[in-house]
């Protein structure tokens, strides 16, 4: 069987969707529930998913309580579970990261309570979408779903980004803050943006609990991206993989960190194939601003984990159209958040195509003994 969405999520947490074509050809039956789960995709089916080309992807609902359907022996209240394939006219430029692995942006604000974070390029290209909650009429695509629609959207990692390319002061903050509800309420004027009175108090407490972190962070890839840049023989793999273990001892960052994992990563795919090795911005002339990018989207996912943690109950996805963050997202496969003290802890499963078996071996030996533990 497979199906295409037909209208958008709903108030509520109601979804709908029809068959392309029903039995023996005939007409698409349709099924609607109301709050539904589904089953997030992994690694592999995000790298064979163009941004460019409709989306077909498996499509795994389970939990939802069915509203109205046409299928035959299936009625109104039954909780069901259904595998399909989705075999949609959307492209999906704006990717949502959720516990698991991925959704199509409008697949993961299903549930009645999501929240969705954005980043600066799913604003851009939303306010480029829309216009007074109507579509602009560009090409289809996952994001034209959050037209009219009563969604939460939370406007945090663009105020922390800022526009600057390094951390933004707290006139900076404010003004970025109100310019992207300004531009979110414009294009979406039905949508919920989660900003409050307390919002810039929150922006720039943690500015300040991260700006000596950041830091250090920055020092560190300064002075290692140079060697980054050139290819890294198979030999040198674990030599090389060691320096960054000392590298992040000097400059006091835990060797268990993403920026850490994402160089490891850099070094053991060879010819810059890791996603990782792109998301750093790794090239000649490696300037401050590169750097700042790099970190910045690294705290996006720093962000995200420690909402999992603290907030287990809440549905939450990061929605960016960065395909190399989204790709380091799945291939970590992150799970098992937990609050331990004043920080989280979090387990990750790191797919081959992000660190081949004897660079991980490396890896899972130096993070073991990680000093800062």
């Amino acid at each position: 069987m497979t199906s295409d969405i037909e209208t958008p999520p709903g108030a509520g947490g109601t979804f709908r969707f029809t068959e392309t074509k029903g039995p023996n050809g005939g007409p698409g039956r349709t099924i609607s529930f109301a709050d539904v789960d589904i089953q997030p995709r992994s690694y592999t089916e995000l790298v064979g998913a163009s941004p460019n080309l409709p989306v077909t992807i498996p499509l795994d609902m389970y939990n939802g309580q069915v509203l109205h359907t046409d299928f035959d022996g299936v009625s109104p209240g039954e909780m069901v579970h259904i595998n399909t394939t989705l075999q949609s006219r959307f492209t999906s430029r704006a990717i949502g990261l959720v516990k698991g692995g991925w959704m199509p942006s409008a697949l993961a604000t299903i549930k009645s309570n999501s929240i969705i974070l954005i980043d600066r390029n799913v604003m851009t290209e939303i306010v480029s979408r829309f216009e007074g909650g109507v579509k602009k009429g560009r090409e289809p695509d996952f994001l034209d779903l959050f037209e009219d629609s009563q969604i939460r959207i939370n406007p945090l990692l663009c105020a922390l980004e800022g526009n600057s390319r390094r951390i933004p002061d707290p006139s900076e903050a404010r003004a970025q803050i109100d310019e992207t509800v300004s531009k979110l309420r414009r294009a979406l004027p039905k949508a919920e943006i989660v900003v409050g009175a307390k919002s810039l108090e929150g922006v720039l407490g943690l500015i300040e609990d991260t700006r000596a972190s950041f830091g250090r962070k920055n020092a560190m890839l300064l002075e290692l991206a140079p060697a980054l840049c050139a290819p890294t023989s198979r030999k040198r793999v674990a030599a090389c993989i060691a320096s960054v273990m000392e590298a992040a001892d000097r400059f006091d960052v835990p060797r268990k960190s993403l920026l850490v994992f994402a160089i490891a990563s850099s070094i053991a795919v060879p010819n810059g194939r890791s996603p990782a090795f792109t998301l750093l911005n790794l090239r000649p002339g490696y300037s401050r601003k590169d750097a700042y990018n790099a970190l910045s989207d690294l705290r996006s996912l720093e962000i995200l984990i420690h909402i999992f943690a603290l907030f287990p109950r809440e549905t939450v996805q990061l929605c960016t159209a960065d395909r190399d963050l989204a790709l380091l997202w799945c291939g970590i496969q992150a799970s098992d958040f937990q609050v331990i003290g004043r920080g989280v802890a979090f387990d990750i499963t790191p797919v081959e195509a992000l660190l081949p078996r004897g660079a991980l071996e490396v890896w899972l030996s130096a993070v073991s003994t990680d000093p800062i533990s």
